[in-house]
């Protein structure tokens, strides 16, 4: 009787449409710990994936544009700002809920990446 060979694990996709720190975070998790998910982590894992694509998204519209017209012309922070932040916010506290140990290279790659876009636009 032959052995068939067992792999591994199957390889995981990332879903379609991430961003490319998204993409970073998936696989930087996935590579680290892809054989100990469970599916409840891995559902929080794509929701925090999405959460910073959102956030990216919105850093790519928001532009140089921090401050736009209120309704009443006054200057006023541009709404997507907060948006982007609450977004990556949400995104750390799904890997954190999920007990997902992200490395140190892209550990709260939502938040460092919130924070790196802020002082490279501020330049």
């Amino acid at each position: 009787m032959d052995v068939l060979p067992v792999p591994d694990s199957p390889s995981v996709e990332p879903p379609d449409g991430l961003s490319a720190d998204a993409l970073d975070l998936f696989n930087d998790v996935v590579e680290e710990q892809g054989d100990r998910l469970t599916a409840s982590q891995f559902a929080s894992l794509v929701q925090a994936c999405r959460l910073v694509t959102l956030a990216d998204r919105a850093d790519v519209e928001i532009g140089d544009r921090w401050i736009i017209d209120g309704y009443r012309g006054q200057p006023v922070a541009n709404p997507l700002v907060s948006e982007a932040r609450m977004a990556r916010a949400a995104a750390v506290q799904a890997l954190k809920a999920a007990r997902l140990d992200v490395s140190t290279a892209s550990a709260s790659a939502a938040g460092t990446a919130l924070v790196g876009h802020r002082y490279r636009r501020g330049r």
